[in-house]
């Protein structure tokens, strides 16, 4: 069964690069960032519905990709979206399963990661007030990506997902 690899944590913490650099190392894999499906101004939260459910579905139903990497944040309304991709796709009979992986990590080195970034003061306090401790009572596996390089935190994923 086709399988959607989901990439939980707080702003800034590295979701989207570490499933950059996991793409590249699991076979049969497809990436979805969420924020490619956001890129719109003005913000129009159907057509983003509409935008992740379609690269999921067009992923999922292909016959050389087994997973689908998708790395996401729920605070705010973003968990009722997932929600309505993830029925939607169901309602449609396609079939796949979440295994979902929760990356952590220090406060100093979120704030380091964000800086790098180039975020602005009120994208970082904004993050770290909303989801730096989010995740905190989430039962999903963590990985405490303080210290490690993107490469590391991609190889306990990738560990992570072939040893469920």
């Amino acid at each position: 069964m086709k399988t959607i690899l989901l990439i939980l944590g707080p702003n800034g913490v590295g979701k989207s690069t570490a499933a950059q650099v996991l793409a590249g190392r699991l076979p049969h894999a497809a990436l979805v960032d969420s924020d490619w499906c956001r890129a719109m101004h003005p913000y129009h939260m159907e057509t983003v519905i509409d935008n992740i459910y379609a690269l999921l579905k067009n992923y999922l139903k292909c016959p050389v990709i087994e997973t689908v990497i998708s790395p996401y944040g729920f605070h705010g309304d973003r968990k009722k979206r997932f929600d309505a991709v993830i029925n939607k796709l169901r309602q449609d009979m396609i079939e796949f399963k979440i295994y979902t992986v929760i990356l952590t990590c220090s406060r100093e080195e979120i704030l380091l990661r964000a800086q790098a970034d180039q975020r602005s003061a009120e994208q970082i306090s904004r993050g770290m007030d909303i989801t730096y401790h989010y995740y905190d009572s989430f039962d999903d596996p963590k990985i405490d990506t303080t210290g490690l390089s993107v490469t590391q935190t991609a190889e306990m994923i990738l560990a992570l997902l072939m040893g469920r």
